[in-house]
């Protein structure tokens, strides 16, 4: 039997989805059918790129399609005489890529200008804007991307057709009640965007607040009060004695190995100050063990290069050596040692993070890892990860590394040639006390402020709510849409 023999209740039996369709409880003025009864997938035109030209009408293409798309000045223009109406995008379509890399995202057309689309660009229009409405279709699509790219996959490559979109399983409310709900998705999201937005500020706020605070440290402009306070203050130079001192039984010994332009790089301290290397207050240092790990957590954790966070580690994804392996004991890590990272990108590298007593004595280190020992290392290890990991260090650093493809590399003789803006001892106490006590500050900050998977989730929790009707703007006494069904169905029997 034909569509146009069918009764308005045959069709409307078949348009219903069946119960193991209806994915979840709706409104009883609700009604589960398939979205392909309300809404359509048209397909573009293969314009050649022949056609190209300067002036002309916009063809949005798959690259186009790039979230809200509110500028057509970067698209390529065809002449007028190739208009055609089956392929016009108009103001508030949404548009979908159908194939390609970047199958199944979608953008919502809001440019005043008309334009037409290309092949393998979906526009996705509703079948009668009196049964459902634009805005409310457009974050239906929103809320089933997921959903459509897991079935454009299920092929040797993605792709998505007419019908994909079509059969999806689709809640259709009365048509005021799409409507509130898309002003009240609009609004909620919209206010979830500029959360997004103060929230970037802040942590640009953040970051600039950081390196201001690290360029008073290391040049030594934070604790210039506390000098003109204090009475007695031995100098830097006088603290190298000491430790020159204590570096005859030191073993290791560095060549002189600083670049030629680093001078250049360094500034004036203040008098009580000195330039010095690393290697003057550096008692040794070694790369960790090269030995294969395994994934037995009852062996020694073995800390990597991915574990060193900005000054601090992060145990996760660790790899282990058995107890008994002789680099558990040659490869130690003592509380207030240094761990460098030696070779990583050019962003990473160098990264420092000081050993914390809980770490020390139940770790050892890999190979791309540089463990450094420092005399007097209870006073000086925070001071030289705070350095090492600001951006003045950085700056110093950078100039001293080894550039290769794909990554960065510096080597134990670089590190220790690096060069270090030494207060005196009682002055790099002071200094660590207020670097460590504004990280405690910062970082609660960032807590509150690294919320972007919580807002996303908030997103989507919005989406899925707005489509099981519990965004509080049901009204059950509207009449059901069931009724605008019969709208569109009534066509077919006419």
């Amino acid at each position: 039997m034909s569509k146009n023999n069918k009764t308005i209740e045959e069709l409307l039996n078949e348009a219903i989805a069946p119960e193991d369709k209806q994915l979840y409880e709706v409104p009883e003025n609700w009604v589960w059918t398939k979205f392909g009864k309300v809404a359509k997938l048209y397909n573009g035109y293969a314009f050649k790129s022949t056609d190209y030209q300067e002036e002309g009408i916009p063809v949005i293409r798959i690259s186009d399609i790039t979230g809200e798309i509110n500028s057509i000045q970067k698209a390529v223009k065809v002449p007028s005489q190739l208009y055609n109406e089956r392929f016009l995008v108009r103001k508030g379509d949404l548009l979908i890529a159908m194939s390609g890399a970047t199958t199944g995202k979608t953008g919502v057309y809001n440019s005043d200008e008309i334009a037409l689309q290309n092949q393998r660009v979906g526009n996705i229009k509703e079948i009668n804007q009196q049964v459902l409405y634009p805005k409310f279709k457009n974050y239906y699509v929103f809320n089933n991307s997921k959903e459509i790219l897991k079935n454009a996959y299920g092929g040797a490559q993605p792709n998505i057709s007419g019908s994909l979109i079509e059969q999806l399983s689709f809640p259709l409310p009365p048509l005021k009640e799409q409507k509130r709900i898309a002003e009240k998705v609009e609004r909620l999201l919209n206010k979830i965007e500029e959360a997004k937005q103060l929230i970037e500020e802040a942590k640009e706020t953040l970051e600039l607040r950081r390196a201001a605070i690290l360029d008073k440290a290391f040049h030594g402009e934070l604790t210039r009060k506390w000098r003109q306070r204090s009475t007695v203050i031995s100098p830097a130079k006088k603290w190298m004695e000491e430790i020159n001192s204590l570096k005859e039984g030191s073993k290791t010994k560095f060549k002189d190995q600083l670049d030629p332009g680093i001078i250049d790089i360094l500034y004036k301290l203040p008098n009580e100050w000195e330039w010095v290397r690393l290697k003057d207050i550096m008692e040794s240092s070694t790369y960790g063990t090269s030995s294969k790990t395994n994934d037995d957590v009852t062996g020694t954790p073995v800390l990597r290069m991915g574990n060193i966070v900005d000054g601090y580690l992060e145990l996760n994804d660790l790899k282990y050596l058995p107890n008994n392996h002789d680099d558990v004991l040659k490869y130690d890590l003592q509380t207030n040692d240094l761990l460098f990272n030696r070779t990583n990108s050019y962003e990473l590298v160098g990264k420092t993070a000081v050993i914390t007593e809980e770490i020390s004595d139940s770790f050892t280190f890999a190979s791309y890892l540089i463990r450094v020992r420092l005399f007097n290392k209870d006073i000086l290890a925070s001071y030289i990860s705070h350095y090492i990991n600001s951006h003045i260090g950085r700056k110093i650093l950078s100039s001293m590394v080894i550039q290769q493809v794909g990554q960065a590399n510096i080597n134990s003789q670089k590190l220790a040639s690096l060069p270090i803006p030494l207060p005196p001892k009682e002055e790099v106490v002071e200094i660590t006390k207020w670097l460590n006590s504004y990280r405690e500050l910062e970082n609660k900050q960032k807590e509150m402020l690294f919320v972007e998977e919580s807002i996303e989730t908030l997103n989507q929790s919005i989406l899925s709510k707005a489509f099981r009707g519990e965004l509080g703007t049901n009204d059950p006494h509207e009449e059901s849409a069931t009724e605008l069904l019969k709208e569109i169905l009534q066509e077919q029997v006419k």
